[in-house]
């Protein structure tokens, strides 16, 4: 049974925000543990957030090699629309041909489809709720397959929808907004509209349980 869990994820590697910020990693742990929290699961869940994609890749394989606690697995950003019964192995090899994957096991390749910023549009309700009234919901795609948007119009759409809040000074941000609406966001809300958060999510659980 395995309760210790490392998520290598690609992303700002700021341990702490300043003022009322929240890093990408506070985010994320807010992220999981309200899923922890629904499920009624004890886990210590460790986001390590490793810089750009090819980082956390060299990180993860790397520290997995040495790590027989617990867990381990990479979850970056897809950049692209993937199948959800497509090889996440196989995938992974594609767009890092050079590196060894030869002891990864295919339950520890996980992705963000198409970017993490596809989640945000799972939950509108609170994603608006990080902004000010000026926030316009209604430049966002509206249907609920958040997977099968591409990565350059979420972003698009995303800064579009900010742009007049905080007196027009406000345009979507990576890293200054990420992690305050990554953890307002609802774990239940991103499940239901991605599946390939639903299948990380599941492997953890299945990890757990043993």
């Amino acid at each position: 049974m395995v309760k210790d869990v490392r998520l290598y994820i690609e992303g700002d590697t700021k341990q702490k925000g300043s003022g009322n910020s929240i890093t990408l990693r506070q985010g994320f742990n807010e992220f999981f543990g309200k899923w922890a929290q629904w499920k009624k699961i004890n886990i210590k869940l460790q986001p390590i957030l490793c810089g750009d994609r090819g980082k956390a890749v060299k990180i993860f394989l790397n520290d997995d090699v040495q790590y027989s606690e617990g867990f381990a697995a990479l979850l970056i950003d897809s950049e692209r629309e993937k199948d959800i019964g497509e090889n996440a192995k196989g995938f992974l090899q594609k767009d890092f041909p050079n590196y060894d994957f030869k002891n990864v096991e295919e339950s520890q390749c996980h992705f963000m489809v198409q970017a993490m910023e596809s989640w945000f549009l799972a939950d509108k309700e609170k994603l608006a709720a990080c902004f000010d009234a000026k926030f316009n919901e209604k430049i966002l795609p509206q249907h609920n397959e958040v997977e099968k948007i591409p990565k350059t119009e979420v972003l698009e759409k995303l800064k579009k929808a900010t742009k007049d809040t905080r007196n027009g000074k406000g345009e979507y941000g990576k890293g200054a907004d990420s992690g305050k609406i990554l953890g307002e966001i609802r774990p239940q809300n991103v499940i239901d509209a991605a599946p390939h958060c639903e299948k990380l999510f599941e492997t953890i659980a299945k990890e757990i349980k043993g």
